[in-house]
């Protein structure tokens, strides 16, 4: 190798390699003191975009738990309201059943409806409850029914087929709880310019479809359809569902009357085999009709009489006013109030079918009469004794119709014989008192009273609008209904802002059932928070293993070994003191060439 001064490649050499292991110990030193083996894009540029959305990932179900954890502490303050509620509540049952007690005078029982007001009060406080300024439970997250469609399903929901149900159980002992009924689901429709079969327009208000095999007489499929073409001006604020422009019969007793027609249906073998006055009469008497049709009965003799009840059945009003007198003259003549005649008759259809309708008569009026037509014989031959003429007098004498008054005649009312209480068109079929007591069904099915009954999904009104988000993307949330536990919302209150009253024994009576009725409703609602609450705790916890097993993913893509780094650091550490000194011995080498000047 010659000797030379201008060029001294051995120290450029040294000098690159010093170079080399300086930037070599720079990034072994920022690793070890970052952690990280990637601290910048031009480490690894796709591991670093891949560590980057990890993160991001992180952050978003960190922020996810802590929403869960927020809403969790939203439900628990509701709960607590509605646990109040609910306490209440039963402090409302004891004092109605107090006053529903003979012992107590007038000014006893005012003195417990003071009590009463102050309670209900507490439970519209109760509702005002709020987690940072927002409202649980006074109903405004609730949305109102887009359509008189919509308003409807609420109120079939939440009041009036489960009340027509248990009206007409208590009337018949008919349920869709009882182990032979042949079908148990209903769906229902509503239509606008019905036609009839021979495409003329149909004037019934409501009408249930079944459909049976002719095999075996039992109904297999049952539709409830309302005509829209009568109720689609309904009040708002009547819960019993009153037409203010059409002026017909109120919704409610509408469908008492058509549940009575699908349930005896389901539980009657050949059911469409019946007198059609059997069929119509045994809907009528459910809710009572002779505050309506007083004057059709008026008009029936003993021949018009005679054909709707054993001969030809016109289908007319006329049938149903004709088969409503049989069935009062059917409990004036057996034992006991309206509505034991009535089970004991039903008992019978129930267990043998439409076969069985004369031995059912038999049974409920203990052999009186032998037949269907025998009773309907003994009716007419009376009313022709009374001179053919349908009076007052002759339906108070005969049938214990009595006319004119409050009570609407059903074989559940007062002139029945069945209770002390006058029940009129508002009462007959029981409702909460405020149309903020109804609520959309939560799915497209509910089950009532043993009945599943599907709706039409483009009128049912969404749930609530408070969302708690709970995933990383777009919707992924849980949604909590709006809830109502105003006393309105629970039926404590009438539109018009009158509480429930306990002031006579009849009032107090009623009242039980109500406060009955507010209990579930609040327990639903209570047990509705639970169920979000336990949700939303196991919604935390994964939420927490995915945060979890993200940053672990993440900690190896991006987080230094720091043993392997350490390790890296001291070799460069090494090589960088190995280059500095071999560049010093390269710089050396030439000042050896200044001995051959000397």
């Amino acid at each position: 190798m010659p000797m030379t001064v201008m060029n001294n490649s051995s120290a450029m050499m040294a000098l690159g390699e010093l170079n080399k292991n300086n930037k070599a110990l720079s990034k072994s030193l920022k690793k070890v003191a970052s952690g990280m083996k990637i601290n910048s894009a031009m480490d690894d540029a796709s591991g670093y975009a891949i560590s980057e959305r990890m993160r991001v990932q992180i952050r978003s179900l960190d922020q996810d738990i802590q929403n869960t954890q927020n809403g969790s502490s939203m439900l628990k303050v509701a709960e607590g309201a509605a646990a109040s509620t609910v306490e209440i509540l039963k402090t409302l049952k004891e004092k109605a059943l107090n006053a529903a007690n003979d012992t107590n005078t007038e000014v006893d029982r005012a003195t417990i409806q003071k009590e009463i007001d102050e309670q209900i009060d507490q439970v519209d406080d109760n509702a005002l409850v709020t987690f940072n300024g927002k409202y649980l439970l006074d109903g405004r997250e609730q949305p109102k029914p887009a359509t008189t469609e919509a308003m409807i399903v609420n109120a079939l929901n939440s009041e009036w087929l489960e009340n027509s149900m248990n009206l007409i159980y208590d009337t018949d002992g008919l349920s869709f709880n009882e182990d032979g009924t042949s079908v148990k689901d209903i769906t229902v429709f509503f239509d606008h310019d019905p036609k009839d079969k021979d495409g003329k327009p149909m004037n019934a208000l409501a009408w249930v479809t079944s459909t049976w095999k002719n095999s075996t007489g039992k109904t297999y499929k049952l539709e409830l359809h309302v005509n829209m073409d009568y109720y689609q001006n309904l009040d708002e604020e009547n819960v019993n569902g009153y037409d203010s422009v059409q002026r017909q019969t109120n919704l409610d007793r509408v469908i008492a009357h058509e549940m009575t027609h699908a349930l005896m249906s389901a539980n009657i073998t050949k059911f469409g085999s019946l007198p059609q006055a059997v069929i119509e009469g045994s809907a009528e008497i459910t809710h009572g009709i002779d505050d309506q049709r007083a004057g059709t009965m008026k008009g029936l003799t003993p021949g018009t009489l005679q054909s709707e009840l054993t001969g030809t059945a016109s289908g007319t009003q006329k049938t149903y006013a004709a088969g409503y007198m049989a069935l009062r003259y059917m409990i004036k003549n057996g034992t006991g109030t309206g509505t034991d005649v009535m089970k004991r008759f039903m008992k019978i259809l129930d267990r043998q079918g439409a076969s069985g309708l004369d031995g059912a008569v038999s049974f409920a009026t203990n052999g009186r009469f032998k037949s269907w037509n025998s009773m309907s014989e003994s009716l007419v031959n009376d009313l022709t004794k009374a001179g053919g003429a349908v009076t007052e007098d002759f339906l108070e004498k005969y049938c214990d119709i009595v006319l004119p008054n409050k009570d609407t005649g059903a074989a559940s009312g007062h002139d029945a014989g069945t209770t002390n209480m006058e029940l009129d068109d508002d009462e007959i079929v029981p409702e909460g008192g405020s149309t903020r007591y109804w609520i959309s069904p939560y799915s497209d099915t509910t089950i009532i009273n043993g009945l599943t009954v599907h709706w039409p999904k483009e009128h049912m009104t969404p749930l609530g609008h408070m969302y708690l988000q709970t995933g990383t993307k777009a919707n992924q949330n849980i949604m909590v209904q709006g809830f109502n536990l105003t006393s309105e919302g629970i039926g404590l209150r009438k539109n018009d802002k009158t509480v429930l009253q306990v002031t006579t024994r009849e009032k107090a009576s009623r009242a039980i059932t109500r406060i009955d009725q507010a209990v579930q409703r609040a327990l639903d609602v209570q047990t509705t928070i639970g169920s979000l609450e336990s949700r939303l705790e196991y919604t935390a916890a994964n939420l927490t293993v995915s945060s979890e097993n993200v940053q672990g993913a993440e900690s190896t893509i991006r987080d230094s070994d720091m043993a392997k780094e350490m390790t890296a650091y001291t070799k460069n550490n090494v090589l960088m003191q190995a280059a500095q000194s071999m560049l010093a011995q390269a710089n050396q080498n030439s000042s050896s060439v200044l001995s051959l000047l000397q």
